[in-house]
């Protein structure tokens, strides 16, 4: 699944990435990403080259390395019962639909959209919650054609990666594979506007504060969203 990908996470990100530092929340968000985008493989790739020199240069002098029975390990691994049969990996379906729309999901997605939380629907806006721990939330969030997320701002982070169709805000025009970070600083309003839907992987850090609209109404909101 490759696109034309305007929008990346930043080097240290992919750098935090490369070497296991990032939750499982947002590491999972930049994995979709890669699967997008050549530009940031290419980027993990060379990120990772450079992991392994620096540990290769780090190991130990061979005459620093304790002696090993390596008879004796090979022994252990000859008497290790061995699989009759190749395991073979279970089919992963990815494909994920939500009324009468249908979507294809990057492969990294695939295990864990398949244990998503039931759709929550608010007018043109839909959620599914994905399996993830606390503080960081991550779901899917369905943006229907001409449909407004209403205006606000955020209480921690807020990383949205699109997944298929389009949507705008105040600072641009987003496609699949663009990943959006916004802070506490920004205040936004993502919208629709094409004709086809838009799905995207949300990970938040701490409930959104919505800004415009009936409070009573939106309050409610942020029990939907994070």
């Amino acid at each position: 699944m490759t696109q034309h990908v305007n929008h990346h996470p930043s080097i240290n990100l992919l750098e935090l990435y490369c070497d296991g530092s990032l939750n499982a929340e947002v590491a999972l968000l930049v994995a979709a990403h890669l699967d997008f985008c050549p530009h940031c493989q290419q980027l993990r790739h060379d990120i990772e080259t450079d992991l392994g020199d620096q540990l290769a240069a780090s190991s130990p002098a061979p005459s620093e390395v304790h002696s090993v029975d390596w008879l004796e390990m090979l022994n252990k691994i000859v008497a290790t019962p061995q699989l009759t049969e190749p395991a073979v990996a279970p089919q992963l379906d990815n494909n994920i639909a939500i009324g009468n729309y249908a979507f294809t999901l990057p492969r990294s997605l695939c295990r864990v959209a398949a244990k998503r939380s039931k759709w929550l629907s608010i007018g043109g806006i839909a959620t599914a919650r994905l399996p993830s721990g606390e503080p960081h939330h991550a779901s899917l969030l369905f943006i229907d054609k001409h449909t407004d997320v209403p205006l606000h701002t955020h209480h921690g982070l807020e990383m949205t990666l699109v997944l298929a169709g389009e949507m705008v805000d105040e600072n641009g025009r987003y496609g699949p594979g663009d990943l959006i970070i916004n802070s506490p600083d920004d205040t936004h309003q993502p919208r629709n506007v094409s004709d086809e839907p838009c799905l995207c992987l949300s990970v938040l850090s701490a409930p959104l504060q919505f800004k415009s609209g009936i409070t009573r109404w939106l309050n409610p909101l942020q029990r939907f969203f994070y």
